[in-house]
């Protein structure tokens, strides 16, 4: 009987280590909410993503703008500081390095380079134009990939994309809450 409960322990144990997984892979339900302070929860299913995200509060930010562009691409923007894009893609963070070294216009310098994230400035040398900041995400929820990124038609101070990135992992999957009726 013993080595009947001792067989079973190590069995579930071991599917317990196993299913705890990687974080970036946000497929369980029920997958813990992180809290950002002056941040509030955003459900972005009605825009046909199946995910939720820590976005600044409505109270002192003013209500999130989400618009689903045509190239598919979901721009989140709330208040001045905070603005960004979610799309489907490949999170190609070596061929968005190789763009950065090939630019003809901008100066590229990598400021912080993570597994699946790359924070990065840049400047048009002997112009006058303010340096810009940037970052990519990339995040794979429920077996999807997705690039997460600051809009790059606006202005972001260090800071600022700093908080971006906070909200961004705060990224997690959330079902589409289902429409039928039981019967």
């Amino acid at each position: 009987m013993k080595n009947t409960t001792f067989i079973f322990l190590a069995i579930f144990s071991t599917f317990l280590f196993v299913a705890c997984g990687d974080d970036n892979n946000a497929t369980d339900e029920t997958q813990e909410v992180v809290q950002l302070k002056g941040h509030e929860e955003l459900d972005l299913n009605q825009w046909g993503f199946p995910m939720a995200i820590m976005v600044p509060d409505a109270e002192n930010h003013g209500e999130p703008q989400v618009v689903l562009t045509n190239r598919g691409a979901l721009e989140i923007v709330v208040g001045n500081s905070f603005g960004i894009e979610i799309m489907y893609g490949e999170g190609d963070i070596a061929l968005l390095k190789m763009d950065l070294e090939e630019d003809l216009v901008f100066v590229s310098e990598i400021i912080s380079e993570e597994e699946n994230l790359l924070i990065y400035k840049q400047d048009i040398p002997e112009s006058g134009v303010k340096t810009q900041h940037h970052f990519f995400y990339k995040a794979t929820i429920n077996n999807d990939i997705y690039e997460i990124r600051d809009l790059q038609s606006e202005q972001f101070g260090e800071k600022m994309i700093q908080d971006m990135i906070k909200a961004v992992k705060t990224l997690r999957y959330v079902p589409a809450a289902s429409t039928a009726k039981d019967v």
